[in-house]
């Protein structure tokens, strides 16, 4: 009898798990395999620095609507949205440049159709819209040259042929005329201006539009011709499992009706448009996310870090540099900065800044709904030029020998106990003397008195942040003869707990 009631007890156990397991499709981190979407986690212009991305659409059956946003540094304000439709097989790709009067710049030598079209050698300036009205023209224009990049398949585009699919001939046998329009012949993609504009009328509605599925991989570099340098790295990839929703949106103005959980949307100080969708937080697999917070949510658990390690090196006999990269790309759906406020000026919850009289009140608006770290105020703080930063709990690094620091160690501006990382993407540069390996400058923190060559550890609290990112390393051999490169660069991306 008990074994009985033993035997019924594990089957229905293992049903509930089934049951869980079935209705638990969602977002997975798919580091750098393929995905829906890809997070290139840091991109810079500065310095001589080039940073290029290349997209590849390794669905050869379906073509592939993406959306493709470089958010700044600093609050992760959005610099510059496109649209990109590759064909099946295809690869895209382009750089990011420093224009002449310090703007990044976008350039591709490459023929797949994008909307706005982006002519072959023809720069595309970031657009400095959302940053702060009160920056001056050079710190706008800094605050374009480092970031991190969101890529998105919005829907696939189907290239199937059927009876009826072409409207100019009802009853003949053809592609839909987005497939038609942005499929290579002869390794041209016609970009049929027609089509790809009746797209900002039709939207998801648009014929041969398909919920999006897995396929997109993707990489980057970084290069700086002049120090003959480059690091390279894959895009991190999220997949969807389950049932997909067409989350395609128009690249034009009007209101977006789409989801997002993005605080400054949420609260009314932004109004979003519908080239502002998707991003991070619409929900890709409805059945599991009713909410954008809710997605925003789970794929920022998904990210969450308790600890970050990595290794460093300042041999001076090489002239060894080293920087860290920590991106949080989905911090910007917990807790965002409201420019209309004064720095300073406290904080609120989505909620309540929508009940407030004075809409210029609170600088820093959590969005409730997203519960993650950033949820209690006390994790965060705002420094003089109005970045959001976070500290962590506490650090300790260690040289190749064993020998352990936990005091003596210091991040610049900061205390030992507490390591501020200012900035969405934040970068912590390891030299007594200050100097920044990617040329760093808009959200940059000094670390000096670590050891010369080692390893180090930084520890976060409670639900842990969310971070991608590397260790850069610059080398340069001093015996090389002249003629011959002598510098070198090596990324080791984080480990983490």
């Amino acid at each position: 009898m008990k074994k009985n009631v033993l035997a019924l007890s594990i089957a229905a156990m293992i049903g509930g798990l089934g049951f869980a397991g079935a209705a638990s499709a969602q977002l997975a981190v798919n580091e750098s395999g393929t995905g829906h979407m890809l997070l290139v986690p840091y991109y810079t212009a500065q310095n001589g620095n080039m940073s290029v991305l290349h997209v590849v659409n390794t669905d050869t059956g379906n073509g592939k609507a993406l959306k493709v946003r470089f958010r700044g540094a600093s609050n992760s304000d959005d610099v510059l949205d496109f649209q990109v439709f590759m064909s099946p097989g295809d690869v895209w790709t382009a750089a990011v440049t420093q224009g002449s009067d310090g703007v990044a710049n976008l350039v591709t030598a490459d023929g797949t159709c994008t909307l706005p079209a982006i002519a072959k050698g023809v720069a595309v300036p970031f657009v400095q819209d959302r940053l702060p009205s009160a920056m001056t023209a050079a710190d706008k224009a800094n605050n374009t040259r480092e970031g991190y990049v969101e890529i998105f398949n919005m829907a696939d585009i189907s290239g199937a042929s059927a009876v009826g699919n072409n409207p100019a001939t009802p009853g003949v046998a053809g592609n839909f005329p987005l497939y038609t329009a942005i499929k290579h012949v002869n390794g041209v993609a016609p970009c049929t201006d027609s089509v790809l504009q009746g797209t900002l009328t039709t939207g998801a509605e648009t014929a041969g539009l398909l919920p999006p599925t897995n396929g997109l991989s993707g990489s980057w570099y970084i290069i700086n011709v002049p120090q003959t340098t480059t690091f390279s790295g894959a895009a991190n990839a999220i997949k969807a499992t389950g049932t997909t929703a067409n989350v395609f949106s128009p690249q034009s103005t009007g209101p977006a009706t789409l989801a997002s959980a993005d605080p400054l949307f949420r609260a009314g100080i932004l109004a979003p448009q519908r080239y502002d969708v998707p991003d991070l937080s619409t929900p890709y697999v409805p059945a599991s996310y009713a909410t954008a917070e809710a997605q925003a949510a789970d794929l920022t658990a998904k990210l969450a870090r308790n600890a970050v390690i990595n290794q460093y090196a300042n041999d001076a006999s090489i002239t060894a540099k080293t920087d860290w990269v920590f991106s949080m790309p989905t911090r910007r759906y917990s807790i965002a900065a409201n420019y209309a406020a004064s720095i300073g000026s406290g904080n609120s919850t989505v909620a309540a800044y929508a009940g407030l009289a004075d809409k210029s009140k609170a600088y820093r608006i959590i969005n409730e709904g997203v519960n993650s770290y950033f949820l209690d105020p006390a994790n965060t703080t705002v420094n003089a030029i109005g970045q959001i930063c976070v500290s962590s709990i506490g650090q300790v690094f260690l040289d190749r020998e064993e020998t352990a620091k936990s005091s003596g160690a210091v991040f610049s501006p900061g205390t030992v106990s507490k390591t501020p990382l200012c900035g969405e993407v934040s970068v912590l540069s390891f030299a007594d003397a200050g100097a920044s390996v990617l040329g760093a400058s808009v959200a940059r923190a000094n670390v000096t008195g670590a050891y010369t060559n080692g390893w180090g550890q930084i520890n976060f609290s409670g639900l842990g942040v969310p971070v991608l990112g590397a260790s850069f390393i610059k080398l340069t051999n001093p015996s090389a003869s002249a003629g011959v490169s002598g510098n070198y660069g090596i990324t080791w991306p984080h480990a983490y707990k």
